[in-house]
């Protein structure tokens, strides 16, 4: 570890990380000159910049909504600190039914079968009737005898070590142990916007530092800051404990005016998707049920994988996913339907987990990488590849044999 000396003396001297430096300012020029490459094309330039404005119309209200929403919660929070401590300070006697009815409130927090309690209240003696399973039974008591007013607790429960057929312990999930505000999984508002701005405030300090210790700072506000904007796990958001729920579901039928399997075929002979899709640059046939992909990412920067075609019936349906250890998680089936009139109607299921999930989701968005739409644009360009025989892909305009 430094001392404070030899921190001063890295920090005051200009030559003590010129690798970080300049490898700082070469990704800031990368990233500047792709995102000036993306939305300023001659071709799609302006509709990028259209959907990014929209884009950014949309967040800015979001956010307006989160603070208006972070604000009141806070109110909320201070009128229940305030009338909490009242209650403690003054210590006055309440009445049985108000006292009761605080019981209640708090066994909804700790117990996972309020029902199954009966509660009276006697001049501060609080009396617990009902069901109850044994492992929820001390956090019950200790959390009654907290509630202000309570003066003793009578405990008359009938304790049941498993729900076995006992119709009241039947569903609702256990309750866990109170957790504090920021050991949860989802923030509410008010933490939220705390949280925000102490990130924010640690990146500030930590770039003016310019130091190791800043960037760990810097490094430390940004990771609070993402965790504050997406309200999920850190790990979650960087993708190292995603699950299957996390991706991006897509759901999208077209009816064709072509016989099924016409379609069928046209879709299996996957090596020519290029033609259709305008995003995949090339689709290389490894095996029969193995094929290796490129297709163009956030501002036109290339992503490869492999994907296998899991399940195949000639004319009905075609499933496939990435294998495991690709950068890209996805899978998905399309069913081919015959209609009463000979043509055919697709139906596509496909998840989708960009790389470092959310992150990458984000980044996607940025540059208008927005896989919905992209499936959209390319089934259009399937429809007109197969009815009219010619359509513009990632090479242009190509015309089918």
């Amino acid at each position: 570890m430094w001392s404070n000396a030899e921190s001063s003396r890295y920090a005051a001297d200009p030559r003590t990380m010129p690798v970080a430096a300049s490898l700082v300012a070469g990704l800031a020029i990368a990233l500047a000159s792709a995102v000036g490459t993306y939305y300023f094309d001659p071709r799609s330039g302006r509709r990028r910049r259209a959907l990014l404005r929209d884009r950014t119309t949309h967040t800015l209200h979001k956010t307006r909504d989160l603070f208006d929403t972070a604000v009141a919660d806070a109110r909320n929070r201070a009128r229940g600190l305030y009338s909490m401590t009242s209650a403690r300070l003054k210590s006055e006697p309440a009445d049985n039914h108000r006292l009761a009815e605080r019981v209640r409130s708090k066994l909804g927090r700790v117990c996972s079968h309020p029902r199954a309690i009966r509660v009276a209240a006697d001049e501060g003696t609080v009396t617990l009737r009902g069901d109850i399973l044994e492992h929820e039974l001390p956090n019950v008591l200790r959390a009654v005898r907290h509630v202000p007013g309570v003066r003793n607790v009578v405990h008359e429960l009938q304790v049941h070590r498993r729900a076995g057929r006992m119709p009241f312990l039947q569903g609702n999930a256990e309750r866990g142990e109170p957790r504090v505000e920021y050991l949860q999984r989802n923030w509410s508002p008010a933490p939220r916007v705390l949280a925000g701005t102490a990130g924010t405030a640690l990146i500030a300090s930590g770039l003016g530092l310019k130091s190791w210790t800043g960037a760990g700072l810097a490094l430390g506000g940004a990771a609070l800051l993402a965790r504050s904007v997406s309200n999920q796990p850190l790990a979650r958001v960087l993708g190292m404990r995603a699950r299957p729920e996390d991706g991006i579901v897509i759901q999208k039928t077209i009816h064709v005016y072509a016989e099924v399997d016409e379609v069928y075929s046209c879709w299996r002979q996957i090596e020519n998707f290029p033609q259709f899709m305008s995003h995949v640059r090339e689709v290389r046939k490894i095996s029969d049920t193995l094929y290796h992909w490129v297709v163009d990412g956030p501002a036109g920067i290339p992503v490869e994988w492999d994907a296998e075609i899991t399940a195949d019936v000639p004319g009905e349906l075609i499933a496939w996913r990435t294998v495991p250890g690709s950068v890209v998680h996805s899978s998905g089936v399309v069913h081919f339907e015959p209609d009463a009139y000979g043509d055919t109607r697709v139906h596509i299921r496909m998840t989708y987990r960009p790389p470092a999930n959310a992150v990458g989701r984000t980044i996607a968005k940025i540059f208008g990488a927005d896989p919905r739409r992209q499936m959209d644009a390319d089934l259009a360009r399937f429809k007109s590849y197969m009815e009219v025989g010619k359509t513009t892909g990632a090479h242009g305009t190509v015309t089918r044999h």
